[in-house]
């Protein structure tokens, strides 16, 4: 059967959605099997058509008792319903976030920027977004089917442009195959998930990928203060020109010199084609005038003036979960952040004690996926805080007593599995003056104490615990 006749088929049918997980579909679904690197999910194929699938697309046949459409593979079947939904991506201008660190609070600051401006779509840790709501997701970046289920929903409400988190997961992944970026912004690649890519070679590597998806016109955001700069402007140099952004270099297409900073936000001139703006932002620490310049930089590239731009950038929403600051009485504070990398805590930590007069308390857990990073985490943590207190964070099956006796394994911190008692613990430690980093979690409102994602325990947030812990004590 030609691409041609599947489309017909396609046509004819009219499945109300597509699914790749048997679990979730419903009557009237399209169940689309693909052959995993641990999962043959064709095995499922049954029980998709018993959960009321009317179409199964697999890549081999199958003996089942609704159409099976067979394609050579999985890419094969993404541009078939790319094609039967008639090509949705491209009606959209795309950007894609990318980095270590920064990529949450980049993009949704730069949705929120551009929805100003035009009807636009975040998706990322946080979940989708647009027109005020906010649908949770599982992963930083959905799967490839799932983005194009929303990119025609996108579509048919007549959004306009897409701001997207690309994990350096879903790029060696294959998940953005399909997406063609008008705009890729790079944060800073220091290392992450090396239990997954195997070593920071193939990290970098599969970052840079974000590079080639981008459209012949499109261009990339650069910070010229990140080490791995040089390595992505010469990877982008057969593309438009990349527009850079810089706190230390006068030379960057933006460039931010900084005037004040602290827990309340920041200050600073903004350097531009000759011209100076003083420039004000309501988000703490240096790390976030960063991402504010990425977030300008990006706005400059979509083809906007750089002063309505700044004026939006005064009124800012906090991101859910970045650092979001919470005052106590005696001049007490507590940071919620989602910093859960060793590059992330040690900037955090640093950054914190710059805008604090008393002792730093540091609170966080390591998941399941990075026990083999949790030793050098805990070590960062010991070593740049006063006070160290190690607790669950996702253990996905790994142990609990494992993960912390390798965050600290001569017991210097204090160690406790239930991580709201953690919370109450710090508090009550805290003098006046003192500063609580509350790390790790974000705003996530779930623990995942197995392996199965779609197993999760509810966890009420860090910032809610804080906040019942406040209501009991006053």
């Amino acid at each position: 059967m030609n691409q041609d006749s599947r489309l017909q088929q396609l046509d004819a049918l009219q499945p109300k959605t597509f699914k790749l997980d048997s679990r979730s579909i419903e009557p009237g679904d399209a169940f689309v099997c693909r052959q995993g690197l641990t999962v043959d999910s064709h095995e499922f194929a049954q029980a998709a058509v018993a959960a009321g699938a009317t179409l199964v697309i697999a890549n081999r046949p199958l003996e089942l008792e609704v159409p099976c459409i067979v394609t050579a593979g999985f890419a094969d079947t993404l541009a078939l319903l790319n094609g039967y939904l008639e090509y949705p991506g491209d009606h959209l201008t795309q950007i894609g976030v990318t980095g270590t660190n920064g990529k949450t609070t980049v993009a949704f600051g730069l949705y929120q920027l551009l929805d100003d401006i035009t009807p636009s779509c975040y998706t990322g840790t946080l979940g989708s977004l647009y027109r005020q709501l906010l649908t949770p997701t599982v992963n930083t970046t959905p799967d490839a089917l799932t983005l194009l289920e929303r990119f025609g929903t996108l579509r048919r409400l007549g959004l306009t442009h897409h701001v997207m988190e690309v994990s350096s997961h879903a790029l060696a992944q294959d998940r953005v195959d399909h997406v063609a970026f008008d705009c890729a912004i790079f944060t800073n690649i220091t290392e992450d998930h090396l239990d997954f890519h195997g070593n920071r070679d193939n990290y970098i590597q599969a970052k840079l990928r974000l590079l080639d998806k981008l459209k012949p016109e499109g261009r990339a955001v650069v910070n010229l203060d990140d080490p791995c700069a040089t390595m992505v402007l010469d990877r982008c140099r057969h593309r438009g020109p990349a527009l850079t952004h810089s706190r230390a270099n006068p030379e960057a297409d933006l460039y931010a010199e900084v005037i004040h900073c602290d827990l309340q936000g920041s200050e600073f001139w903004l350097h531009h084609l000759g011209a100076k703006y003083r420039c004000t932002l309501p988000l703490p620490f240096e790390f976030n005038i960063d991402n504010a310049l990425a977030m300008l930089a990006a706005g400059l590239i979509l083809g906007h003036s750089l002063q309505p731009l700044l004026t939006k950038l005064t009124a800012l929403a906090p991101v859910p979960g970045r650092s979001h600051s919470i005052a106590l009485s005696n001049n007490r504070q507590v940071v919620v952040d989602y910093a859960h990398n060793r590059a992330s805590l040690a900037t955090l930590i640093a950054q914190a004690r710059n805008s604090s007069y008393g002792q730093i308390h540091t609170l966080l857990g390591v998941t399941g996926d990075r026990l083999a990073d949790a030793e050098e985490i805990g070590e960062t943590v010991l070593a740049l805080s006063d006070h160290s207190y190690f607790t669950a964070d996702n253990p996905l099956g790994v142990s609990l007593t494992t993960l912390l006796d390798t965050m600290d394994p001569r017991r210097l911190s204090h160690q406790i599995e239930d991580r709201a008692q953690a919370i109450h613990t710090a508090l009550n430690k805290m003098a006046p003056g003192d500063l609580l980093l509350l790390c790790g979690k974000g705003e996530e409102r779930h623990q995942y104490h197995s392996a199965d994602k779609l197993a999760a325990t509810p966890y009420p947030g860090d910032a809610e615990v804080v906040k019942l812990w406040q209501e009991v004590v006053i």
